[in-house]
């Protein structure tokens, strides 16, 4: 217990510089956390997008009705498709109407539909990179179709952009952890320097140097708990405030159901990676720290 008791010494001692280190790892965890956030939302808005990927099957006009459902059967069958529907002539002829304005007059002086029928398959999640809708493409082929289109441009742009937004993710969150590191360093070797009479005294009495070291470790797992803890309170402050006041303007990109808070586990996760960060920070500092002081 005499190293909790240093180290919650050294807390006292240093009120303000206590402060603005749990302020620091605050300040780089609530970032961190707004960011998971944003990173969420943008992944669920992505997950609804990446429904729409599928592959419209364009029948010839010369099948008839019961060569068509038994096609439908046929890819309802295969464990690629979540879902086939039906789209006839008149209901695509209706679709393009509404795509444009101003078409539906122009499409009412047609002598004929142009349009064909088709089956539109939509496939499951984990079927929805460029190269399995391609493949899967192929294997919808039938003698029935007249042309297949997956819009494969989309396809390749939209499993690009969301590879690109999660490795940003990736290096941003590295970057501030290693910053927090950084900062924290630095604050517990202030402390380290501050002290170093008294640690010289402790050595010459014949304390080992990893008894000297202790209360520093300790100090920077609990300011790095402080900030977790603070972060998370600001993080709930900044959701019930300010993004619940944006729903509204964002309901029409996003959805009305998403910018939810974080869950448990990810709250949990951001006060003990609070703990991680100040532990990291002050063991880079004390095995930094010359043997005459330590």
């Amino acid at each position: 217990m005499r190293p909790v008791r240093r180290a919650l010494d050294g807390l006292r001692e240093y009120p303000l510089l206590a402060l603005a280190t749990a302020s620091t790892v605050a300040t780089v965890l609530v970032l961190l956390g707004a960011f998971t956030g944003v990173i969420l939302t943008l992944s669920s808005v992505l997950d609804r997008w990446g429904q729409d990927v599928q592959v419209s099957c364009y029948l010839l006009d010369s099948v008839d009705d019961e060569a068509i459902f038994r096609v439908k059967a046929e890819l309802e069958a295969m464990d690629e498709v979540a879902a086939v529907s039906y789209v006839s002539k008149e209901e695509a002829l209706e679709r393009f109407g509404r795509a444009v304005d101003g078409m539906e007059r122009i499409l009412a002086d047609l002598d004929h539909n142009p349009l064909p029928a088709s089956l539109e398959v939509r496939l499951h999640e984990t079927w929805q990179s460029p190269e399995e809708v391609k493949r899967v493409a192929a294997a919808l082929a039938r003698p029935e179709f007249e042309e297949l289109d997956y819009s494969r441009e989309w396809v390749e742009r939209f499993h690009t952009f969301v590879s690109l937004m999660r490795l940003s993710a990736l290096l941003l969150g590295a970057l501030l952890l290693a910053g927090a590191v950084f900062l924290v360093g630095n604050t517990i070797r202030i402390a380290i320097y501050a002290r170093r009479d008294e640690l010289r005294i402790v050595r010459l009495v014949g304390g080992t140097r990893w008894f000297a070291r202790s209360p520093f470790l300790l100090e920077g797992g609990v300011l790095g708990l402080l900030g977790g803890v603070l972060a998370a309170t600001l993080l709930f402050g900044l959701h019930r405030y300010a993004l619940v006041r944006l729903q509204g303007l964002l309901d029409v990109f996003v959805g009305a159901d998403l910018l939810p808070f974080l869950p448990p586990r990810a709250l949990v996760a951001l006060v003990c990676a609070g703990g991680l960060v100040g532990l990291l920070g002050a063991f880079t500092s004390v095995m930094r720290a010359g043997e005459d002081v330590l």
